[in-house]
């Protein structure tokens, strides 16, 4: 096994300002972005035109750093609305090319724009009628094969023996950045859109989970008008959630009575226990529909510092109760 020497491990010649050698590797790549921005390709219009009039995936390709950063613009492609791929130049030639439909755009990245597996790709794909790209900081022999290439403004890596792909990579991941948004924003993709794809995430939640999601809807603190106090008490306890809902005999919704309509009418003294839920109740309380979103429920009970709300059908029926810990433990926030 090789051991690094002690030597080896110490900090070079730059060892006494790391801060400024950091630095200076992301001004160099800072350049290499600003430098694209100022001699920008104008045959990536033609690649975003593509993809945009395109019925097909967009299929990324590359070996090495290349493939990583293709398989980073197949996830964005692919949560900003533009369905794509990732296809390995090698186990393309062992079958995986199958994966390719006719309808597809083939994107191949490479520093170099060489690639022998590439070049075997290529020429099949265009065999077969598919659009073929490249996305390159070379003009290798990758270029003169494909339908359109993208050679991006390279000139050097920001490693100190220029051979590391640092800025390249940098440069073609923030380029693949450009691309995807632009056609995500063209299609009107938006944030609703957004939200479909990222159901887990927290927006996703707050924009499609409802609150018929979170419906509490089995054994509620259903309670007549002419309940006594003692026995109101009894199931509003017992039902633990806080609220004791009044309803008529076909469960219509008449009024609920909170924790704070107890203690009001506690006041009374001993008089309480001849009062009934009629007498009690909070009538016209504030409630919901089950097909409304769960964040806007959360923002109806934040407004009115209120934990629940009785949600009700088209027709003033009791369907459930919502409750403000269930909405927060869902993962939905302001």
């Amino acid at each position: 096994m090789f051991v690094q020497s002690q030597e080896k491990l110490l900090p070079a010649k730059y060892s006494n300002d790391i801060k400024t050698e950091m630095l200076n590797v992301l001004n160099i790549e800072s350049q290499a972005i600003i430098n694209l921005i100022n001699n920008f390709p104008i045959s990536s219009i033609n690649l975003v035109e593509k993809i945009l009039n395109s019925n097909g995936r967009v299929v990324f390709s590359g070996m090495g750093k290349s493939g990583l950063i293709a398989q980073k613009l197949v996830a964005t492609f692919s949560s900003t609305g533009t369905p794509a791929i990732f296809l390995h130049p090698a186990e393309a030639l062992h079958g995986d090319l199958g994966m390719v439909k006719k309808d597809d755009i083939f994107i191949a990245l490479s520093k170099s724009g060489s690639g022998v597996e590439l070049e075997q790709i290529i020429q099949i794909l265009k065999n077969f009628g598919n659009f073929t790209a490249l996305i390159s900081c070379g003009t290798g022999v990758l270029s003169k094969l494909v339908d359109l290439p993208v050679t991006l403004p390279f000139t050097q890596e920001a490693c100190q023996m220029n051979l590391a792909p640092t800025t390249s990579s940098t440069l073609t991941m923030a380029f693949g950045d450009a691309l995807s948004v632009t056609v995500s924003k063209l299609k009107k993709f938006d944030k609703n859109d957004f939200a479909l794809f990222h159901p887990a995430g927290a927006l996703g939640k707050k924009l499609l989970l409802k609150v018929s999601n979170l419906i509490i809807n089995q054994d509620l603190p259903f309670i007549s008008l002419d309940t006594k106090f003692e026995d109101l008490l009894f199931v509003i306890s017992s039902k633990r959630m806080g609220v004791g809902i009044i309803v008529d005999s076909k469960q219509n919704l008449l009024g609920i009575i909170t924790d704070g309509d107890l203690r009001r009418a506690m006041q009374s003294g001993v008089s309480i226990f001849e009062k009934t839920a009629k007498d009690i109740m909070t009538i016209n309380p504030k409630v919901i529909n089950k097909d409304i979103l769960a964040y806007d429920a959360l923002l109806v009970m934040e407004n009115f510092n209120i934990t629940n709300l009785v949600v009700i059908d088209d027709f003033k029926k009791v369907v459930g109760l919502v409750h403000v810990h269930d909405i927060l433990k869902a993962g939905i926030v302001k």
